[in-house]
């Protein structure tokens, strides 16, 4: 039930960080990187390769939800026994203020009139606070997550034994078959 709902989130706050994130991002690289306004020469190379690097970083942050989600689909129920409780936790509280501040924004045009502004400046910072509470506890529990060797296998053949322990040493201790 606790990985579902991480796997929920995980994919919840992909989408809130494309929905929330993105055009603020968008219009900070159009204004801040101005990509082809440096002098020619090195300079709008050294441009272009910075613009380049705030475009890649900025996908990588984008999509880290996305990547963690695959990973746990290709890594199945280990890859989640390994994550600190704690962390997961705060993911989880993270997705459900993100969401119920996200549903009174949604739901702001049937409040009355008089309550609407008190609610929406209520509500985004509750869809700031959670957005970024989602975040911190999915980047922790990715992080710090410790790898779980996989269930010990019994040996081959030793389906069929008793459990009975031989003792060969030292020779007045030696198990002898009755």
């Amino acid at each position: 039930m606790r990985r579902r709902l991480y796997l929920s989130t995980l994919l919840f706050l992909q989408l809130a960080l494309i929905v929330k994130l993105t055009p603020p991002l968008a219009h900070a690289l159009r204004v801040d990187a101005a990509p082809g306004m440096a002098p020619g020469g090195w300079p709008a190379m050294l441009q272009l390769v910075a613009t380049a690097a705030a475009v890649a970083g900025t996908s990588l942050a984008l999509i880290f939800p996305g990547l963690a989600l695959s990973r746990h689909h290709r890594g199945g129920v280990l890859r989640f026994l390994g994550m600190p409780r704690w962390s997961v936790t705060l993911a989880l509280l993270g997705a459900a203020v993100l969401g119920a501040g996200a549903m009174v924004l949604m739901l702001l045009p049937m409040v009355p009139v008089d309550v609407q502004m008190t609610a929406a400046l209520i509500a985004r910072p509750v869809v700031a606070g959670g957005l970024a509470l989602a975040t911190a506890g999915v980047l922790c529990a990715e992080l710090m997550r410790r790898n779980l060797a996989p269930g010990h296998l019994s040996a081959p053949g030793s389906q069929g034994r008793s459990g009975r322990v031989e003792v060969t040493h030292p020779p007045e201790l030696r198990t002898r078959s009755a």
